[in-house]
């Protein structure tokens, strides 16, 4: 079970999360966004906080072993909300798997998010498949098979 902390990403962090990226996205485009959003987000863009991004990272031992990351849920995401104030579940990677990373990430995004937004949402490319039974036990809903930007995947959202 997880023993760290989650905390907010600072810049020195950048490092250690490229490389935890770098192991779920292969697809050099996205990678280079996911990496260019985390430029951003360490520089205060103004696009970054209109977006209302929020980066935790998990920490253990003064390591990074994981990343999440939340957003306003854009339009594409928006038709699978079933409220006016969602918000997306953008990232979720941790280094190593099975040791309650993902579910710390997951309990302080929605400990963090439940006063500002009245919904999450998100998506996993079926590129993904194997974290799918996680996402299931979240409490989250599996509102179906879908498409986003053209790839296959699922949807998942909660009422906060």
């Amino acid at each position: 079970m997880f023993k760290g902390t989650i905390r907010e990403l600072r810049e020195e962090d950048a490092e250690q999360v490229q490389k935890i990226f770098e192991q779920y996205w292969t697809d050099e485009g996205f990678l280079e966004k996911l990496k260019n959003r985390l430029k951003q987000f360490v520089e205060h863009s103004p696009e970054i906080l209109e977006q209302d991004y929020k980066y935790f990272v998990a920490e253990e031992n003064r390591e990074v072993v994981g990343i999440g990351v939340t957003r306003k849920a854009p339009d594409k995401m928006k038709k699978y909300a079933t409220t006016d104030s969602p918000v997306e579940l953008y990232v979720l990677a941790s280094k190593y798997k099975r040791r309650g990373i993902g579910t710390a990430l997951f309990s302080r995004f929605l400990e963090e998010i439940k006063n500002t937004y009245m919904e999450a949402i998100f998506y996993s490319p079926e590129s993904h498949k194997e974290s799918w039974n996680f996402h299931d036990q979240t409490g989250f809903e599996r509102v179906g098979p879908t498409e986003v930007d053209g790839e296959p995947g699922c949807v998942w959202r909660k009422i906060l």
